[in-house]
């Protein structure tokens, strides 16, 4: 069996996963924000590309020395950018990791396949990224074009703000407004929703009063909607102190921009809690990989 490192390009964050026997083992974090401006720009900015692609060059070097076969996804900013194709090819001459760009439907079953098809009772999932996001079941799986760093950046070009505690509730008005002309959740027919992406395990790792994450503290969580009302009101009160909280280093500017996603979705979706995995995309992508080797 083939030990895999499985990187995720995100619009907000690379994160690398080493597995070993067919599981992820260890996850780790690398915020290089490469979804910023594509909203206005329609392109990837090259000072997000070359910092994107020194953490990449920095993770190749790792997945060899930990003994791993390097394997390489994007979602949303490198599928929906006019550069992105071109910024994929580079990460594979540069630092000779071959790239999957997924489309939004592949993106959602892959992340789908590692939160829910492990054997939970969770029978529809939410994924909140950086520049989409994800509402998936057994039959249907759906992606938006709105993640914490693409509705930043509507928020703040529409009030001309430079920061989420400038003008806040204009701000959420205005990525409302965007996410209720964008979303159609006909035909979910929800009993148990479980979520993912680092919008929504840093809240309930907010919510739990955690200063070092825990998975498994994280996922005995459940999320409610006025759960998510209250954390978006203190997140808030805090304004630049965010910055200085454990939870909320890398997400501090972005976080709250993502909770309104989340409580805009559940709205939607007409339903009050939500679970949390730590499973996510990563491990569904392992499993497919692990799948075409076996064939």
């Amino acid at each position: 069996m083939t030990d895999y490192a499985i990187i995720d390009i995100g619009s907000n964050s690379i994160r690398y996963g080493a597995s070993r026997e067919g599981r992820i083992i260890e996850k780790s974090i690398h915020t290089t924000r490469l979804g910023l401006g594509l909203q206005k720009s329609g392109r990837l900015a090259e000072d997000r590309m070359k910092h994107s692609l020194e953490v990449l060059s920095m993770l190749a070097k790792r997945a060899a020395g930990d003994g791993l076969r390097p394997h390489a996804y994007a979602t949303s900013a490198v599928r929906d950018a006019e550069n992105g194709r071109e910024f994929a090819k580079k990460v594979e001459n540069v630092c000779g990791i071959p790239v999957r760009i997924l489309t939004g439907e592949q993106e959602a079953r892959y992340a789908y396949i590692g939160a829910v098809g492990s054997g939970t009772d969770y029978d529809t999932l939410l994924d909140i990224g950086g520049a989409s996001m994800q509402i998936v079941n057994c039959d249907r799986g759906v992606s938006f074009r709105a993640g914490c760093v693409r509705c930043g950046d509507i928020a703040r070009e529409f009030t001309s703000a430079t920061d989420c505690d400038t003008a806040w509730s204009l701000q959420r008005r205005e990525i409302e407004k965007y996410l209720d002309s964008i979303m159609d959740t006909s035909g979910f027919d929800i009993k148990r929703l479980v979520g993912v992406g680092g919008t929504i395990t840093t809240l309930a790792a907010l919510k739990a009063g955690l200063e070092v994450f825990s998975v498994e503290a994280v996922e005995r969580v459940v999320l409610t909607a006025r759960d998510v009302d209250e954390l978006i009101e203190k997140l808030g009160i805090m304004g630049s102190e965010r910055r200085k909280h454990p939870m909320l280093i890398k997400r501090h500017d972005v976080i709250m921009y993502g909770a309104c996603i989340l409580r805009f979705a559940m709205e939607r979706l007409g339903v009050d809690n939500i679970g949390i995995s730590c499973s996510d995309g990563m491990d569904g992508f392992l499993r497919v990989l692990m799948a075409d080797e076996e064939k």
